[in-house]
């Protein structure tokens, strides 16, 4: 699988999935292997489920699920406030709805937000957790706010489909995979709406915070991601703010950061490297 090469085949991963009825809202859902250890995938809301494309396959010894959050994707798009909150009662819907009790869960991008919320108000309902460092909106060294500022007028401009889902994946470089702008650019037209884009995206890069949720995981967690910022320039891990709290506050936490990669998109850079380091941490005994 030679990802370096323009003509790398990405799209032989996608799948149809399923729709959930959950009451109050239905969700677009993605599950495989049942019988096996059930293993939650939370994206962001760019890629949103389709950075899983590439771990996919990797981990079939594992019941694998995936979701588009309401406001995302084929899920839901209703009238009511978004946030965490929601996101993460929704989460706990779904899993009730598929009879899954004690998951672990992998989260990365924006999905770590409501994946923080979600552990936090439910210890019980979560075995092993791999997590990401959006904690906070206002870390500075992201930046966020910044980024929705422009994000948000090429959205309210052109829309996320066409023109629009290009200029919005121009925003965030990743050389090391030539085919990422047409990758992102599909991914963006599906899985992002002009009309929920302020209150999904634009929360996540101006409002969300769960910083006080972290000391309330007491699951063994993994933090996972790259080393460059999102302007593929190296962010040394002591200038990562949002790291050091999580170190600070999960106990026992453990940090993996992969060189030469995007923080998040790490997983379609390197999906051999962070499957092995997830499966390996999800199957041991050692709390």
């Amino acid at each position: 699988m030679d990802r370096s090469s323009p003509d790398f085949d990405w799209r032989r991963f996608r799948r149809d999935g399923a729709l959930a009825d959950l009451g109050e809202v239905t969700l677009w859902y993605d599950e495989e292997g049942r019988g096996a250890e059930p293993l939650v995938l939370l994206g962001g809301f760019g890629a949103g489920h389709h950075i899983w494309d590439f771990v996919w396959p990797l981990l079939g010894d594992f019941h694998r699920i995936t979701l588009e959050p309401r406001g995302i994707g084929r899920s839901d798009r209703p009238p009511t406030p978004y946030g965490v909150d929601r996101w993460a009662d929704d989460l706990r819907l779904l899993l009730d709805h598929l009879e899954i009790e004690r998951p672990h869960i992998w989260a990365t991008g924006f999905g770590n937000y409501y994946a923080v919320r979600f552990i936090a108000r439910n210890p019980d309902r979560v075995n092993r957790f791999v997590g990401y460092t959006d904690i906070w909106a206002g870390d500075p060294s992201k930046g966020y706010p910044k980024i929705w500022r422009v994000y948000g007028t090429a959205i309210e401009e052109f829309g996320t489909t066409g023109f629009g889902a290009r200029m919005l994946t121009a925003m965030f470089s990743v050389p090391w995979l030539p085919w990422f702008p047409d990758w992102e650019a599909e991914n963006l037209s599906v899985t992002m709406h002009q009309d929920t884009a302020a209150a999904t995206a634009g929360y996540c890069l101006t409002e969300a915070d769960v910083r006080d949720d972290l000391a309330a995981i007491h699951a063994p967690t993994l933090v996972l991601q790259g080393d460059h910022g999102w302007d593929a320039k190296p962010l040394p891990p002591g200038e990562d703010h949002s790291l050091r709290l999580m170190e600070e506050r999960i106990l026992g936490l453990r940090t993996v950061v992969i060189p030469e990669s995007h923080p998040a998109y790490v997983i379609p850079h390197k999906p051999e490297e962070c499957a092995r380091i997830v499966r390996d941490f999800l199957l041991s005994k050692e709390t």
